[in-house]
């Protein structure tokens, strides 16, 4: 899925992760988790890939512009609630007491 337009919350986030990369030497991969926020790593570490983060790209001290040219185009997860039950949940089990 492709957007035109990056949503606002990552817009947000971009500044924040531009940032923290310029404190690093090296360079760093970027991950978008599966609830739409940014992530970074050293490039070798690809344990977010097994827990379903995307990866975006490796990059080093990159500008705001570098890193959204990198997520446009990209389809941000929009999660607007977490729920989780049971498909087919019982009553609770009510036992009398026995003296």
């Amino acid at each position: 899925m492709r957007v035109e337009a990056l949503d606002g919350s990552i817009t947000r986030q971009i500044e924040d992760v531009v940032t923290a990369l310029g404190a690093y030497g090296g360079h760093r991969s970027v991950w978008l988790d599966p609830f739409g926020m940014l992530w970074h790593t050293e490039p070798e570490d690809e344990d977010l890939d097994a827990m379903g983060h995307r990866y975006i790209g490796t990059f080093l001290r990159p500008s705001t512009d570098q890193l959204g040219d990198a997520l446009a185009g990209i389809g941000m997860p929009q999660v607007a609630c977490l729920h989780v039950a049971p498909a087919h949940a019982a009553p609770p089990l009510l036992v009398a007491a026995s003296a």
